[in-house]
């Protein structure tokens, strides 16, 4: 269930309950007076869902003025770009509900990919044969809801993410050509620590500024994340070091690598790389405060300090494990191969 979805399924729930209540996108309302004065003809509902507010210019304006002028009902708003909603978020202390008051929606991480497929009512795979379906369609609910059953490449939801990611670098004042130019270079060095230079060098974007500046953008709204690299002694992030970026998931990569193409086109031998992001992901869910083992002796490609490290090889057969993951001591190692991918933890 994307965002849209999520907001009229809780807006139905609240008219059922007898909440009086109003759902309205803000994509064609061009600023905070309009954004102000919508607001003040729906100050009697109980509850307001607004739907990608930060279309909206200098929303936080026109909804701190609401709020302070009394409004005691319940605001749910969402965005595409989470920068924005934190910017809007920040300017408003005091004003948001006690406890958990921000929520992600994300795509869906294998596990739940699986219980979506059951819950559907389709065919089950054993655990290998749905991660290679799954590192096709990915976990956007449209994507998977268009793969279907047999889970065919979701060639239309592709095209409706790739617009989406383009919309939030157009709105930002970026450039369509350094962002394609830059995911490029992710999908192509993905995996692989890698220096803000190296990625601005490979572009026509040239300063490194610019480069963290398009990656914080694509980070903010979920497409990219940046893995940093870890102390193994003092659990200290080396930020100076290299980073390792992924993709939040399959779809976003297959988009990414193809950006230029007129089409996606999935590839096999890419699945070396897809099963790392997916990894990484996972563990980005389910995790904190882990990065990865870099020497002169080689890489482990993800470890919590004093607690796990993961090697992940995409492969029947466990070969080339580096030096650094053999001489690492921890109290739990393990390698993610094809027979217990996401297992064993």
């Amino acid at each position: 269930m994307g965002k849209s979805s999520w907001l009229k399924t809780t807006l139905s729930e609240f008219v059922k309950a007898g909440i009086k209540s109003h759902y309205e996108t803000c994509d064609l309302i061009k600023d905070y007076h309009d954004l102000f004065e919508l607001l003040k003809s729906l100050q009697n509902n109980e509850a307001v869902l607004l739907d990608e507010i930060s279309f909206v210019d200098d929303w936080p304006r026109a909804v701190k003025k609401f709020i302070d002028d009394g409004y005691k009902g319940s605001l749910i708003l969402t965005g595409s770009n989470s920068t924005e909603l934190k910017k809007g978020y920040d300017l408003m202390p005091g004003r948001w509900a006690r406890g958990e008051s921000e929520h992600f929606l994300l795509p869906m991480i294998y596990s739940e990919w699986c219980e979506m497929r059951k819950k559907a009512g389709w065919a089950e795979f054993d655990w290998l044969t749905g991660l290679t379906k799954y590192f096709i369609t990915g976990g956007f609910p449209a994507a998977v809801i268009e793969a279907g059953e047999d889970c065919v490449f979701p060639a239309q939801a592709a095209k409706t993410y790739k617009r989406w990611l383009l919309g939030d670098i157009v709105k930002l004042g970026k450039q369509e050509k350094y962002l394609q130019e830059l995911l490029e270079q992710i999908a192509i060095t993905m995996c692989t620590p890698v220096s803000f230079q190296t990625i601005a060098s490979k572009t026509e974007i040239m300063s490194h500024h610019t480069a963290q500046d398009y990656l914080a953008v694509l980070e903010s709204s979920f497409a990219v994340r940046i893995l940093y690299a870890i102390d193994p002694e003092t659990g200290h992030f080396r930020y100076k070091k290299n980073k390792k970026l992924y993709f939040s998931d399959p779809l976003v990569y297959w988009i990414a690598k193809s950006w230029s193409k007129s089409r996606a086109v999935v590839s096999e031998p890419d699945f070396d790389k897809v099963s790392e992001m997916v990894a990484h992901e996972y563990l980005a869910r389910t995790e904190t405060n882990f990065g990865y083992l870099s020497s002169d002796s080689g890489e482990v490609d993800f470890c919590k300090p004093g607690e796990w490290a993961i090697e992940v090889k995409w492969s029947d057969v466990v070969r080339n494990l580096s030096d650094t993951y053999k001489r690492t001591i921890l109290p739990k190692k393990m390698v993610w191969s094809k027979s217990n991918f996401l297992q064993n933890r």
